[in-house]
């Protein structure tokens, strides 16, 4: 009997393999180089029947570190594994994106990671961002610059801020200061 056979090669890469006849295989012939792996460790076969099961789905709640995750129709319990931060969850209830959930043995359903569906500030080129934060800190080493077509501002590292625009304007409720060693108009 013939056939082919998949398995994973030494880098974690598929291969196939020919088989001319399953009953006549020795581990020597169907995994080469076995041989000299000791007794002791597992062999490929029960390492992979232990990973975890991994699905996709949406959250449909949260509280604190537990979830309730909807696979389809099917709605489980779930937890957030602890290298997820909560932030990235809650974005991912509020815009309906999907999460990425390992199926634990004695553990159940845990929570990965989130796929992301929108584009993210600083990675993705998009029409509008919004960034909600108490505090937003943006840092350059030597210049920042915001730009919307014709007009400018340029903070530099020496000590130097330069606006630039055909039309300026600078409003104050109270009192609108302007504090220089020297000010040249014109």
């Amino acid at each position: 009997m013939s056939g082919t056979e998949a398995r994973l090669g030494g880098s974690g890469a598929l291969t196939e393999l020919e088989v001319t006849d399953p009953a006549e295989r020795t581990p020597e012939a169907s995994a080469p180089g076995l041989a000299a792996v000791s007794a002791e460790a597992p062999s490929a076969v029960s390492v992979l029947a232990t990973l975890p099961v991994c699905g996709t789905g949406r959250i449909e709640a949260i509280d604190g570190d537990d979830l309730r995750l909807a696979f389809g129709q099917e709605v489980v319990a779930a937890r957030r594994d602890a290298t997820v931060h909560p932030v990235v969850l809650q974005g991912a209830l509020k815009r309906g994106e999907r999460v990425l959930a390992e199926h634990r043995a004695g553990e159940g359903w845990v929570v990965v990671g989130a796929l992301r569906t929108q584009p993210a500030p600083g990675i993705d080129v998009a029409s509008e961002y919004t960034i909600e934060a108490d505090r937003v800190h943006i840092r350059a080493g030597s210049e920042l610059s915001l730009t919307a077509r014709a007009a400018s501002v340029v903070l530099r590292a020496v000590g130097e801020v330069e606006t630039y625009a055909e039309r300026i304007l600078s409003r104050a409720e109270g009192l609108h200061k302007i504090v220089g060693r020297m000010l040249r108009l014109n």
